[in-house]
């Protein structure tokens, strides 16, 4: 919940709500900010016309209806509010064919399609911002794809620093994001899982491959 307590901090005249489904926000924020549990699956309970900017990221595989999440948005969004939707590819990717030397990624991309399918919610959602923030009725829709790298293999220093954060989070975040798929919903063996998570591991630290996630950024204007 860092960006709600970062765009407070930027625009401390503005009001700042965050929501998620638990109560894991922190406990120090700006006075301009505050957290509310709730569901953005369901209908949501702002009135029309309520936010100026309204930032949806991350919720690949937790939307069971796209169009129906930036129809809410359209409508709490004020004329003339924007929408930023922001999303990332979970296949794993390499412009040079080095990600074929880790085939645990094809691994992965099994687990989040079969999965995906199951839950009816969809781990594949670039193609579906787009167009469901047009189809809600946003204009002015402006679509950004960034490449972030995955480990320190980059030339630019930059890019490196932020290679090793990306491969220090997915490597401290991996059974948060295939545990309850493996296990609940796939039910795939359980002494195949630890070995799946040690080839994952040594995929994350192979500085031979070059590989990155895709992350989407969508824009759209209600009109006035």
């Amino acid at each position: 919940m860092n960006i709600s307590s970062d765009f407070g901090d930027q625009y401390p005249s503005a009001e700042v709500i965050g929501t998620d489904l638990s109560p894991c926000q922190p406990q120090w924020v700006p006075p301009n900010v505050r957290f509310e549990v709730d569901d953005a699956t369901e209908s949501w309970t702002w009135n029309d016309n309520h936010f100026d900017f309204i930032h949806i990221r991350y919720l690949f595989g937790a939307i069971p209806d796209w169009t129906h999440l930036f129809e809410q948005a359209y409508r709490c969004c004020a004329p003339g509010g924007w929408i930023e939707s922001v999303e990332a590819d979970v296949r794993i990717k390499s412009d040079d064919g080095t990600a074929d030397l880790a085939p645990v990624w094809k691994t992965c991309d099994k687990m989040y399609e079969e999965g995906g399918k199951i839950l009816n919610r969809s781990f594949f959602v670039s193609e579906l911002q787009e167009e469901g923030i047009r189809k809600a009725g946003f204009v002015d829709v402006k679509v950004v794809d960034y490449k972030i790298p995955i480990g320190g293999w980059p030339k630019d220093p930059k890019l490196a620093e932020i290679g090793r954060f990306v491969q220090q989070t997915l490597e401290n975040d991996l059974e948060g994001y295939s545990f309850v798929l493996w296990n609940n919903v796939l039910k795939w063996p359980d002494d195949e899982y630890h070995i799946f998570l040690m080839q994952i591991r040594q995929a994350l630290r192979n500085r031979k491959v070059h590989s990155y996630i895709m992350t989407r950024y969508v824009y759209g204007r209600k009109p006035e």
